[in-house]
């Protein structure tokens, strides 16, 4: 039977977990941050109903946020 290395997706996924999570930290600070493809600039938008993330303005960037109720 042939084992399969899960760790480098492990690592990737960690990575871009911690990535998009500081994103949301900084921005939840009232800091500007730049959008890494068009380089405009990312807002949070948070809702109690209906789609809550980062986003820019051209869509290049789109973090989705679960919140729980």
């Amino acid at each position: 039977m042939t084992k399969i290395d899960f760790s480098q997706i492990n690592k990737t996924a960690a990575e871009s977990f911690n990535q998009q999570r500081n994103v949301i930290k900084r921005l939840a600070k009232g800091k500007k941050v730049l959008c890494e493809q068009c380089q405009q600039a990312l807002t949070l938008t948070v809702l109690s109903e209906g789609e809550s993330g980062v986003q820019c303005i051209k869509g290049c960037t789109q973090i989705n946020l679960e919140l729980d109720a």
